[in-house]
């Protein structure tokens, strides 16, 4: 499922809208989650199933030119959510009075769809996404790991934290041959926490979490990056915030630590979705050592 970027929701008799849409994002990373082509198995309810699709996308697109119940439903969804919605419908459709006050795209035919789209989704969504990856990337390459391993004050390798499931792997890519392993669809809930230990000095430190995921092409939050304790900071990381899948990558945290107290350090699965995650360590640096 998180392979997903956008949902999409039409009335499924509308023959030509899937095309016109997927014409308008061909050649971008962003992929289309059409609920006639991906509504199958697991034994979910329906309506379950199509709340973990828009969960897990950034946003969709809702026509609403046949007023179709399924449709309206699915946009309280997003909107409920949170999640950035377009509504598109046909020149001349009758349209439902809780939405008229609404910003919405018309379109002529779908061949003008498709424009549409290009020109008022399209560029805005893919800028995001551009960011987005960016911003990662430049992240992930500021400080060199030997660095963060050679100043840290505290390095916890995954398998010994605290963990509500998951397991202990062998895998000769982490630092030292060994990590903890989750499947993202066995549970929503912290993968590792703890070790309830506390920092040498009061101070502004980095925690430094290593992880690698097989599939990174979510649009959605998959997880929270949390320190807890004496401090409080936390980061949502989603699929595309990986620069490759299955292989390791920084990601840091920043947090104040006002008093000596038990810190946790916490990787907290968001959404119980498909997908595997490999978790090396977590390293806790002083930031005035990264300066020296």
């Amino acid at each position: 499922m998180p392979k997903y970027h956008f949902f999409v929701a039409y009335e499924f008799i509308q023959e030509g809208i899937r095309e016109a849409i997927e014409q308008a994002f061909k050649g971008t990373e962003l992929k289309g989650y059409f609920a006639d082509i991906e509504l199958k198995g697991n034994g979910k309810h329906i309506l379950e199933k199509i709340e973990e699709m828009i969960f897990a996308t950034s946003f969709g697109i809702y026509d609403i030119t046949r007023n179709n119940p399924n449709v309206s439903l699915e946009l309280g969804l997003a909107r409920g959510a949170k999640k950035r919605f377009y509504i598109i419908n046909k020149k001349g459709s009758k349209i439902p009075a809780d939405l008229r006050g609404l910003d919405r795209i018309e379109y002529e035919n779908y061949n003008n769809l498709t424009e549409e789209i290009k020109k008022k989704i399209v560029e805005k969504e893919v800028k995001k996404f551009t960011e987005i990856k960016v911003s990662l990337r430049q992240e992930s390459m500021e400080i060199p790991e030997e660095k963060i391993k050679q100043k840290c004050c505290r390095l916890y390798q995954a398998e010994t934290l605290l963990h509500r499931f998951g397991d202990e792997v062998e895998d000769k890519s982490a630092s030292n041959k060994r990590a903890w392993f989750a499947n993202l669809s066995m549970l929503r809930g912290h993968i590792t926490f703890g070790p309830y230990e506390k920092l040498p000095e009061m101070g502004d430190y980095i925690a430094f979490f290593k992880i690698k995921i097989d599939d990174n092409s979510s649009s959605a939050p998959i997880l929270l990056l949390e320190v807890i304790g004496g401090g409080f900071a936390s980061k949502i990381i989603r699929g595309i915030h990986f620069i490759e899948p299955n292989k390791y990558q920084l990601f840091s945290v920043k947090f104040k630590c006002r008093e000596i107290a038990q810190m946790e350090y916490r990787v907290f699965n968001q959404i119980q979705g498909g997908g595997n995650i490999w978790i090396d360590y977590i390293a806790i640096v002083k930031q005035s050592e990264l300066k020296n």
